[in-house]
């Protein structure tokens, strides 16, 4: 190719990108998210297309629903817009049909029973079965993460309450009912009460519940300097062969991040948590130990291993009489808002059994709107 033709190709390149830049920007197609909404080809009323973008909380780096970014919930008419972390939904006011796939513990904590709930394997979590009882089950399908959308549409939800980030998932579930997205790693379990409270017309109770909750974890923590001091407290646990301490996840959210309590020392390199062997503990230097081993056969094997263990009576907790077996355990490995509350009253009767304090939070069972 002549030098005068390659200069002109060249030319041509140049001048192409600046044409196609201009007008990226005059069309808006490279906004930051948070910038225009598009509605899908095929939404409808209600629903909301997971591909829009959303707009953020300046106050908050996480997108409304997750961690302490609140909803954004706003009067539309006789519904809500709910803009959540995978785009708006219109919402019905104060439904009284709701599925939860997520956050049913604190569904119950604001006084609102579900028609429909998500479980595990048939089962709903130990600490909240009481509670649902004639509530539909929504297992996970067998191979998929999806939840039995047979068995949910059945239910005739008004809303759905989910954790799934999936856009898939979610335009699945938004074709049953208008679908509320929400975080459900139980690290913001007070904005997660909040959030249904106002998304529920229950903004009250809410409240309530969530400053119940303060007081009762300010004056445990303050109980709790006073009796138990600078000694060590561990949440150990056995799951198949397994043999774990937490560190500031689970149950260690609370002892740790809310109660003050001192973790082994293990947890400072390792601040999540810690596997162990039988050997390696002696390197457990906890004064308190809360044990929660699985029932199925592998655990009871490892945990009776870990008992009959050399290294095990001489930890500093099992030489004093101070571990504490949990014999229910979900409440510490999913800890919602009821569970934490539940999680409480356990950690405050084996450490200061004898101390009054104020009732936790519970259920607001004589609130109950349980439809049918």
């Amino acid at each position: 190719m002549k030098p005068l033709h390659i200069t002109l190709a060249l030319w041509g390149c140049v001048l192409t990108v600046v044409l196609v830049g201009w007008l990226g920007r005059s069309n808006g197609a490279l906004a930051p998210p948070g910038g225009m909404e598009k509605r899908g080809e095929n939404s409808q009323p209600g629903r909301a297309s997971p591909q829009r973008s959303v707009a953020r909380d300046s106050r908050h780096d996480d997108p409304p629903g997750i961690g302490a970014t609140p909803l954004v919930i706003e009067a539309a008419g006789d519904r809500l817009r709910v803009t959540h972390q995978l785009g708006a939904v219109l919402a019905p006011r104060q439904p009284t049909r709701v599925c939860s796939l997520a956050c049913t513990d604190e569904l119950l904590a604001i006084g609102l029973r579900p028609v429909a709930a998500a479980c595990a394997n048939g089962k709903f979590p130990d600490y909240l079965k009481r509670w649902l009882t004639g509530v539909t089950r929504i297992n996970r399908l067998m191979g998929v993460a999806q939840p039995d959308l047979e068995t949910l549409s059945e239910a005739r939800p008004e809303l759905i309450i989910a954790s799934a980030g999936d856009p898939q998932t979610y335009s699945l579930l938004s074709k049953i009912a208008p679908v509320v997205v929400l975080a459900d790693d139980g690290a913001n379990h007070r904005q997660r009460v909040l959030d249904l409270g106002k998304l529920l017309g229950r903004d009250q109770v809410a409240i309530e519940q969530v400053e119940r909750y303060d007081r009762c974890v300010a004056e445990s923590r303050a109980i709790l300097a006073d009796r138990v001091g600078d000694a060590r407290v561990a949440f150990f646990r056995v799951f198949g062969k397994q043999l774990y301490i937490h560190g500031h996840t689970r149950g260690g959210m609370l002892m740790y991040d809310e109660l003050g309590l001192r973790p082994p020392t293990l947890i400072a390199s390792s601040p999540k948590g810690y596997a162990l062997s039988p050997e390696s503990l002696l390197q457990l230097d906890a004064d308190h130990i809360f044990v929660a081993a699985e029932a199925n056969a592998g655990a009871q094997r490892s945990w009776s291993g870990v008992l009959s263990h050399p290294a095990w009576g001489r930890v500093p907790a099992v030489k004093s009489g101070n571990v504490y077996p949990l014999a229910e355990q979900q409440q510490w490995l999913h800890p919602g808002f009821l569970a934490r509350a539940r999680m409480l009253d356990e950690i405050m009767s084996a450490l200061a059994p004898d101390v009054p304090r104020l009732p936790t939070p519970s259920a607001r069972a004589a609130d109950w709107q349980a439809a049918r």
